[in-house]
């Protein structure tokens, strides 16, 4: 298992991995959706994504296939208790349902979470749906600590 930073000639797999996320989620029912993929322009995003500074974002590599991906970055964050100035934020794991249960997302995070030791950051947050229990069963397994429940309604 190794992660590697894609390059450009490799948007067919976003392309992919975001096709397949998004039908993953749908079912969850959010009131405020994701943006389909078809109603995207994935290659400006992915380009986007290669070039955003104070950012991971790498393909995770299982047995010579890509597996999935995991995007987080270094955000500003305001005044707090701790004298923080930045935090990081895992903002996506994606994991095609082929490979999952092998360890691949753990290996991720772990990565994460070293890059973002190693540029001094402290304090990391993730977030998922209310009615993703994988996700919240992962991130109760790396120790991550409740904290916060948002509440949306349309109006």
């Amino acid at each position: 298992m190794k992660l590697r930073k894609p390059k450009k000639q490799v948007l067919e797999i976003y392309v992919n991995l975001e096709t397949k996320f998004f039908k993953h989620h749908k079912p969850y029912g959010t009131l405020l959706q994701d943006i389909s993929p078809e109603k995207r322009n994935l290659k400006k995003e992915f380009e986007g994504l290669i070039k955003q500074k104070n950012a991971f974002f790498r393909f995770a590599e299982f047995e010579g296939k890509v597996a999935g991906y995991i995007y987080g970055l270094i955000e500003k964050i305001g005044d707090n208790e701790k004298g923080w100035k930045k935090k990081g934020e895992l903002n996506s794991i994606v994991i095609l349902p082929e490979f999952r249960g092998k360890g691949i997302a753990k290996f991720m995070t772990n990565e994460f979470l070293s890059w973002l030791k190693s540029k001094g950051i402290r304090y990391a947050e993730m977030s998922c749906n209310v009615k993703n229990t994988g996700m919240l069963k992962f991130a109760k397994k790396l120790k991550f600590k409740e904290q916060h429940i948002k509440f949306g309604k349309l109006l």
